[in-house]
Parts: C-alpha cells; structure tokens; sequence
C-alpha cells in the first residue's frame, strides 16, 4: 500500500513539474533549468525504501518524461533515472543516514543525471553545446534547483520513510 502512496506522490510532483513550476522561474533561466523533483523524490527512494523499486520507478517515470517533455528521443530520462536511483540506494546504503548525506546524494545525482543526459544527447547529435556551456548553462543551475527541492522536502519524506519502516518492522513482528 505504502508504494502506491509513492506513486501517486510521484505523478503529483510530475504534473507540479509541468504545469506550476514554469511559471514560477524567471523568464531569463526558463530553458535553462532541468526541474526533476521527480528524480529527487526516486533517490530519496533508493535510500531510504528500497534500490529495485526506485530501479522501477526511475525507469517508469523516466519514460513519462521522457514522452512527455523530451520527445526526441525514447529511453535516455528513463535509463539515467533508474540506474541513478538504483546506484543511490546501492552505495549508500548505510544504517544512519544523515540530512547532509542524503543532500550530498542529490547533488551527485543531479550532477551525473544531467551529465549522462548531456552525453546521450551530444553521442546523437542532439545537442551541439561543449560540456563547459553546457555546466555552466544548465546543469548547475538544475543541480541547485533540485538541492533546494531536496532541502524542502528532507523531513517530510524522512518522517514517512521513518514510518514505513516502522510498519514493516510491526507486520515482521507480527508474523
């Protein structure tokens, strides 16, 4: 039950990505901001639940983003959304996890999303900025848009995380 609550919070956040948060950015950065809250909340994921179905929901939601709002080409946002998703919760996978770790995560993962979506594009003549235009342009931008996003929603994700486990840990008990 609790997975379906993530997808349906997922699919929130991705109609949010599409319909409310262009027009909040200001005119001079839109097209330069890659929002992914979506992919935020995928990592959180991995961390905290579990890596195969942030691997499942990566691929899912990739391919909603990708058919939706990147229509040149099918598989890249889902490919790099799930292998990040899963390689997140694979590494870090550590008994205490931190605020700072988890921004960290975010980070990285922002960073290596748009890079490999960067070198996808480019290894298919899809974009024809050098890796410097495209850094300073667009993936750093995007990578503190979604550090602020991570920030802004650490402690409700935590805590429900935190409450899912408690409830898996009660039904084991229980059986």
């Amino acid at each position: 039950m609790n997975r379906n609550w993530m997808i349906l919070f997922l699919l929130i956040l991705f109609f949010i990505e599409g319909s409310v948060v262009p027009h909040l950015i200001p005119d001079g950065w839109y097209g330069r901001i890659a929002v992914q809250f979506v992919f935020v909340a995928v990592l959180f994921h991995g961390v905290y639940a579990h890596r195969h179905t942030a691997l499942l929901m990566g691929l899912g939601f990739g391919l909603l983003h990708d058919i939706v709002y990147y229509g040149q080409m099918i598989g890249p946002h889902s490919f790099t959304m799930g292998l990040l998703g899963y390689l997140a919760g694979y590494v870090f996978n550590v008994r205490h996890k931190t605020m700072v770790m988890m921004l960290f995560v975010v980070l990285i993962g922002s960073f290596l999303y748009q890079t490999i979506i960067y070198g996808i594009y480019t290894l298919f003549s899809l974009s024809h900025f050098t890796y410097q235009q495209a850094l300073l342009d667009y993936i750093i931008p995007s990578m503190f848009v979604q550090l602020i996003f991570a920030l802004i929603v650490y402690i409700p994700l935590r805590k429900w995380f935190d409450m899912i486990q408690g409830n898996n840990k009660k039904e084991s008990e229980e059986a």
